[in-house]
C-alpha cells in the first residue's frame, strides 16, 4: 500500500488500496493471477494540480517491492511526456525504503530485549553485540523522527561524540537493524 508520504508532490493517495472487487477486476483485465503467495494491492493516486489519476498495482519482484502493473482511467489519452512525468521510480524507491524501515525496526525491537529505551545506552561489548546496536537503532530511529541532526543530538543524549553514534549507526546497517541511511540525513 502507498500512503500520502510515499509520494512526491503535487500527488496525493486516493484510494489505498483500492476495493477488493475493483482489484480482481482489473488483475482480470490484465490476465494476472494473485493469491496469498503474491500480496498486491491496487493503490489510486491523483495529481493534485492536474487531476490526473493513476492505479499502481504493488507487488514484488526479486528486488523486493516494485510496481508491478499501471493503469490510467479517463477518458483524455496518455502521451508519452506525460507518462513519463509519472513519478513511479520515486514512488517504488519510497515505498521499499518504509518496508525495509519497518522490517529492521520490528527485528530491533526483538532483539533488543526489554526496555531498550531505560538507562543509558553504554558501550558495545563488540562488534556483534546485537542486543546493544538493536537498542541504538531504536534510540536513533525515534530521535530521526523529529532531528535533522539525529547523530548529534543522540551523541549529545549519550554522553559520546557524533563520530562514535556515526561508527556505532553503521555497525547497526551492517546488523540489518537499521535501513540504509542517506548520506548526510542519517548517519
Amino acid at each position: 500500500m502507498i500512503t500520502d508520504r510515499d509520494l512526491p508532490e503535487p500527488w496525493r493517495v486516493v484510494a489505498s488500496p483500492i476495493d477488493q472487487d475493483s482489484a480482481t477486476q482489473l488483475d482480470a483485465a490484465a490476465g494476472l493471477k494473485t493469491g496469498i503467495e503474491d500480496p498486491v494491492s491496487w493503490d489510486l493516486i491523483e495529481n493534485s494540480e492536474t487531476g490526473r489519476r493513476i492505479m499502481l498495482r504493488m507487488g514484488f519482484d526479486e528486488s523486493g517491492v516494485a510496481i508491478t502493473g499501471l493503469y490510467v482511467p479517463g477518458p483524455q489519452p496518455v502521451g508519452i511526456g506525460e507518462l513519463r512525468s509519472f513519478p513511479l521510480a520515486a514512488i517504488e524507491a519510497a515505498v521499499r525504503t518504509r518496508r525495509a524501515t519497518r522490517v529492521a525496526q520490528v527485528q530491533a525491537a526483538v532483539m533488543a530485549g526489554p526496555d531498550p529505551f531505560d538507562g543509558p545506552l553504554g558501550r558495545p561489548e563488540g562488534p556483534d553485540d546485537t542486543q546493544f546496536f538493536a537498542r541504538l537503532a531504536l534510540r536513533y530511529t525515534r530521535v530521526a523522527q523529529s532531528s535533522k541532526g539525529p547523530a548529534t543530538d543522540l551523541a549529545k543524549a549519550e554522553g559520546v561524540t557524533p563520530r562514535t553514534i556515526q561508527r556505532w549507526t553503521s555497525r547497526a546497517r551492517e546488523l540489518g537493524l537499521l535501513p540504509q541511511g542517506r548520506r548526510g540525513k542519517y548517519a
